[in-house]
């Protein structure tokens, strides 16, 4: 479906010299009495260095989605105050508590100025965004009924050259699922005439996405290492997930026993429902969720994909789901290794084999662990279509870090926080 401007999330636009002089002023107005002695001046230099080096790495460049960049962002501040923590201690070595207080109070002020320079920044460059966008499209891969019809155009029906000085009469060009070599075409009439545009992806450019740029003589080439999440990545993975599904599980106990009362007082049936899934490997498990559902919910009509007020929910159920409550036993899952907290959702075998026929790249998403929550979680829902998800999916296997995991927990507290409004 074609998205409005305001649909259209960025990330943060905020220009880094300002990044870099509000922080640093920060800096300044919490640290003046230091910057009076040598010591103070020094450590001031080594935090204004570390935090160029944040801001000069373009806080996230390759992703231009709105929150993750800001996220990036400060989650780099936090480390960079955490290496400064350690050389205040040091100089400050007699009476460093006043510093890590006022350090600490650093780190809030650079968290609330980075939040909103970026939300300012966002509402002057796209919700008043007064510019005009013109959509390509072909008729034979759309519902031409989607499409804005005064500002489009099929490119099945008129010549290049028209395209080409169609464009020039817009601010922006939208080319909305069309054949690789017709957008190839497209993209580069764009370069030409120095018109900002926006495609919508295939399967295919999220492999591409992750590609490394090598050399072969004089030639550039890319290169794609495999996408697995091995060595000490996977080791540092399983370790947080173990520790914080133990801790969590001892924290959440007192919810379990709630959900499991006011489920047994809804309908007087099982607590639990276990389910075969796949992860890593297509190995099997058992899945475990609160049970949402009536019980035997697919006895007549088979293995299905959740549907969006699915009328074969409970009562408790429904909120079990807006809240995604029914997820809390996977913890059991993550502590035994047979998820993580991030990565794919898994799903039925059955499932993957019959959506494998007619997408083979389907299977790639059980090259890694499967997740409680996931890129495509974040940013989309139950009514998201599975293609869409495969993408999600397929952009966090092909472009897995720690820093990534961490982002997309913290984007997971406020969807979970806010419900989703599809389970009615």
């Amino acid at each position: 479906m074609i998205q409005s401007r305001k649909n259209l999330l960025h990330g943060c636009r905020v220009p880094r010299t300002v990044i870099l002089s509000v922080l640093s002023v920060e800096y300044i107005i919490l640290f003046y009495s230091s910057l009076q002695r040598l010591q103070g001046i020094l450590l001031f230099i080594g935090y204004f260095l570390l935090t160029v080096a944040i801001t000069c790495n373009n806080h996230g460049r390759n992703v231009q989605v709105k929150y993750e960049q800001e996220l990036s962002l400060i989650l780099k501040c936090v480390a960079a105050n955490l290496i400064l923590s350690v050389f205040m201690c040091a100089v400050y070595v007699d009476n460093c508590m006043p510093y890590m207080i006022r350090l600490g109070i650093l780190l809030i002020l650079q968290l609330l100025s980075i939040v909103i320079m970026c939300e300012i920044v966002m509402r002057i460059t796209i919700e008043n965004y007064k510019g005009k966008r013109l959509y390509l499209y072909q008729e034979k891969t759309i519902d031409i009924s989607s499409i804005p019809q005064a500002e489009s155009m099929s490119v099945d029906k008129v010549s290049m050259e028209i395209i080409k000085q169609k464009i020039k009469e817009y601010d922006e060009v939208y080319l909305f699922d069309l054949s690789a070599e017709k957008r190839n075409d497209l993209l580069k009439i764009c370069f030409k005439t120095n018109r900002p545009v926006y495609f919508t992806t295939k399967l295919s450019d999220m492999e591409l996405r992750a590609a490394g740029l090598a050399q072969d003589g004089e030639t550039p080439i890319f290169y794609r290492q495999a996408g697995r999440i091995g060595g000490i990545s996977a080791a540092l993975k399983r370790l947080f997930d173990i520790l914080f599904s133990g801790v969590l599980l001892v924290i959440l106990a007192p919810l379990f026993g709630i959900i499991a009362l006011c489920i047994k007082l809804d309908d007087g049936e099982n607590v639990f429902y276990y389910q075969t899934r796949c992860t890593r490997g297509m190995k099997k498990f058992q899945i475990i969720k609160f049970r949402s559902m009536v019980v035997g919910a697919e006895k007549f009509v088979g293995a299905q994909l959740a549907q969006n007020r699915d009328p074969r929910m409970t009562r408790v159920g429904y909120i079990l789901r807006k809240y995604k409550l029914d997820e809390v036993p996977q913890l059991i899952n993550i502590f035994r290794g047979e998820m993580s907290f991030v990565g794919p959702r898994p799903e039925r075998p059955e499932l993957i084999e019959e959506i494998a026929e007619k997408v083979p790249e389907f299977t790639f998403r059980t090259t890694v662990r499967a997740g409680l929550t996931g890129y495509a979680q974040v940013h989309g829902d139950y009514h998201t279509e599975f293609l869409d998800k495969l993408k999600w999916d397929l952009m966090y296997i092909e472009n897995y870090s720690l820093m990534l995991d961490l982002k997309i927990l913290l984007m997971t507290i406020p969807v979970v926080l806010k419900g989703t409004d599809d389970v009615k």
